[in-house]
């Protein structure tokens, strides 16, 4: 019940929340800031005997990298088992230069029964135009520690990460400004919030720099194109202080009627303003009615003679919070109240997204 109790004090948290004022760096980004992913092959030494046992990958992989090195080698079948075959992966900025450093997953593809203690030599990452941007190497790390030593043995750990291991060797060379304007682009396509964006983009912008606003208009559902014209460079200081003024304008926003799910946790939670129409359900012994709010009230109740029915009154344009507090009320579980509120998600009478994990 303690876990009902939590979950419904965050969901009801959320409900009062009203439309807030919230900056433009916390609801969009300036186009061409963005990450591109890398990927490369690896091979893990040093490991303590919970390396690849029947993959040849591994072994040809060694012989490669050390005949690359002047070493001729011919693996014995126990030396294998202190090496693994890994692929490597990692998040490059467009802004990323050379000689930055990055974090980058290292996963087992063999049959290593565990990476820990291993160390990732040296391997390259490249992008999907096959074009080196980095380089990665170190000492595989997982976190944490086992409760006692048996768990530490039977634990298998073939996913790690090497902090700080990738080193950027090349440029991305990807310009954010390239063709003389700015484009705003909006986490999630809102209409709402497009038009109060644009609203106060002209308000407070085309005054200290020069503007029009009438070069300020929205590009599709989810942008917002600032035409600077030829006085504005990539590097010119009134660039960088007009993206420094635009992430910091405020804006009203309002979030987006959404219920989510987690069915594993038994966790709810509820963002923007939540409406439920006139409906009953009934359930294991649960009985709910939502009562039009010009009729008189319905009752809700345990459908048993040990459980003292209790009257509440519940309005037909309610929250879903005022819902789940009747439910918890008469004690019903999280699993009955995930199951309500998907009921009424299918039968139309929940006016929300509906996300289930």
């Amino acid at each position: 019940m303690n876990r009902v109790l939590a979950s419904f004090f965050v969901l009801s948290c959320f409900s009062l929340a009203s439309a807030a004022e919230v900056r433009l760096k916390d609801l969009a980004k300036i186009e061409g800031i963005r990450v591109n992913q890398i990927t490369g092959y690896g091979i893990v030494v040093g490991l303590p005997g919970t390396g690849d046992s029947k993959t040849p990958m591994t072994t040809e992989s060694m012989k490669n990298y050390l005949k690359n090195l002047g070493v001729e080698s011919n693996l014995k079948p126990d030396q294998i088992k202190n090496i693994a075959s890994v692929l490597i992966t990692a998040n490059i900025p467009s802004i990323a230069k050379k000689g930055d450093r990055l974090d980058v997953t290292v996963s087992s593809i063999g049959d290593a029964k565990s990476l820990e203690g291993g160390v990732l030599l040296q391997s390259p990452l490249k992008t999907a135009n096959d074009k080196i941007y980095a380089v990665a190497s170190g000492v595989i790390s997982f976190g944490g520690k086992p409760d006692n030593e048996r768990s530490s043995r039977n634990s298998k750990k073939t996913v790690g990460t090497v902090h700080q291991g990738a080193i950027v060797e090349s440029e991305l060379k990807e310009e954010f400004f390239s063709s003389q304007r700015v484009v705003v682009r909006l986490n999630s396509p809102d209409f709402s919030l497009l038009n109060n964006l644009i609203n106060k983009i002209r308000e407070t912008v085309p005054e200290k720099f020069g503007l029009k606003s009438e070069s300020i208009q929205a590009l599709s559902p989810s942008e917002i194109v600032m035409e600077v014209g030829p006085g504005f460079s990539a590097k010119s200081p009134g660039l960088l202080a007009l993206l420094s003024d635009l992430e910091n304008i405020s804006v009203e926003s309002s979030p987006r009627a959404k219920v989510v799910i987690n069915e594993r946790t038994g966790v709810i939670v509820m963002g923007g303003s939540i409406v439920i129409d006139e409906v009953a359900v009934s359930r294991s012994g649960l009985s709910l009615s939502v009562a039009d709010k010009n009729r008189r009230t319905q009752r809700l109740g345990r459908d048993n003679q040990q459980t003292v029915k209790e009257s509440f009154v519940i309005q037909e344009a309610t929250q879903v919070s005022d819902v789940v507090d009747a439910l918890n009320k008469v004690g019903a579980s999280t699993k009955d109240i995930i199951a309500i509120l998907e009921a009424l998600k299918s039968a139309g009478a929940l006016h929300a997204e509906l996300e289930v994990q």
